[in-house]
């Protein structure tokens, strides 16, 4: 009995696995403001939906953000995350992504560095980590803006909870869109200003 009630003690006790995802850390200078607008967030996946009796295919997968609530500007999460949401790539390579002969830490791993070539006229520079095998995730990001009311963004891959049950995202490259709609009207208004907290 008394090693019963240790067993469960010691497994109260212990830390919950981290779910399976990315975390980034997101900032959005306003022109003229005094400081960045961040939030800090985590990209999870999220199980295929069921419709007309047929269930998504695992390899296209959906993600969700979760935003970290105590880090962060106050009152800012739901605008953030509406931007970042289209500034995340989770898929396979694409033409736009080039491997390089390089590696990138992010704790015990190391992970092969893909550049990204951006549309003329940007004034950004973009980088991907392939986090599985053929799969890539943005890891930085950096856009400048000369006008408009956003001076400047930035996206960084701060951390990998795990990759296991990472798989290509529906609208993984979601990023390739943006960026495409950014260099048509470089005012850093291709996405909504504010929408609910998901």
């Amino acid at each position: 009995m008394r090693f019963r009630l240790l067993v469960l003690l010691l497994a109260c006790t212990l830390p919950a696995a981290a779910a399976d995802g990315l975390r980034y850390r997101f900032q959005v200078w306003m022109r003229g403001g005094a400081g960045p607008l961040e939030t800090r967030f985590s990209l999870r996946p999220a199980p295929g939906t069921t419709s007309h009796n047929h269930v998504k295919r695992p390899r296209m997968a959906a993600w969700r953000l979760e935003a970290l609530r105590d880090q962060g500007t106050p009152y800012a999460q739901a605008m953030l995350l509406a931007r970042a949401e289209r500034l995340l790539y989770l898929s396979g390579p694409a033409p736009q992504t080039r491997r390089e002969p390089i590696l990138l830490r992010f704790g015990t791993r190391s992970l092969p560095v893909w550049s990204l070539r951006l549309p003329q006229g940007l004034d950004a520079s973009g980088v991907m980590v392939e986090v599985a095998p053929d799969l890539l995730a943005l890891c930085d990001l950096s856009v400048r803006f000369a006008q408009g009311d956003v001076a400047r963004m930035e996206l960084h891959l701060e951390g990998l909870d795990g990759t296991a049950s990472l798989k290509p995202a529906e609208d993984g490259t979601a990023l390739l869109s943006t960026l495409g709609l950014w260099s048509r009207n470089p005012q850093g208004e291709a996405t909504p200003a504010v929408e609910t907290v998901r």
